[in-house]
């Protein structure tokens, strides 16, 4: 008799643990990180005003690059503009936002030349910069949870190379490889995320 009580002890727990897991926000999306983005105002390649007011109520997809990249940047921000394609494609309405990590080097006119040889669609794709190295490299560090550090030798700038799904609260739900991009599990997310609103 102990034996099939214990198993019904079991049963009536993960039920439970099901149940609760319904209940928690963003229940169909799996493995969510739920990270705070902090506030922030920072400038676009218009030399616009853009902060995390901008976001609030927008579903956006977020990546940290910097122009002078000889590596993952540049495969990145196609990939990047690739999923803005397919995103208009499936008529999700998403933003985008790219944080330049070599804010020194990159002021808008550099980051509207690079967004532009990606045929980056401007209307929902804001490439940030005005802030010191400083800055990017701790808000990097305590909202996105990676690293960003230019190096004082004068080489690359090491960061992350992951993709960031941010909500209309402005809570970055999930990350994803930046590089090889599981495409059609993020359009799933946003899709996801819209049908919550």
């Amino acid at each position: 008799m102990k034996p099939l009580l214990n198993n019904c002890k079991i049963v009536i727990i993960g039920l439970c643990a099901v149940i609760l897991a319904a209940c928690s926000g963003n229940s169909e999306i799996p493995d969510t990180t739920n990270w705070e983005l902090a506030d922030f105002q920072f400038i676009n390649q218009e030399n616009e005003q853009v902060g995390l007011e901008d976001l609030k109520g927008e579903i956006t997809v977020a990546n940290l690059i910097f122009t002078n990249c000889t590596t993952v940047c540049s495969p990145m921000t196609a990939n990047m503009a690739r999923l803005q394609r397919m995103a208009e494609e499936e008529k999700l309405d998403v933003q985008f936002l790219s944080f330049s990590v070599d804010p020194e080097v990159d002021n808008p006119e550099v980051l509207k030349e690079f967004g532009g040889n990606f045929q980056a669609d401007f209307t929902n794709w804001n490439f940030l910069t005005g802030y010191s190295q400083k800055e990017i490299e701790k808000f990097g560090q305590e909202n996105f949870k990676t690293i960003v550090a230019k190096p004082k030798n004068g080489g690359e700038v090491v960061h992350g190379t992951s993709f960031y799904l941010i909500d209309q609260e402005g809570t970055i739900i999930k990350n994803y490889n930046g590089l090889d991009v599981p495409y059609e599990e993020i359009l799933e997310h946003i899709e996801i995320l819209q049908q919550q609103q």
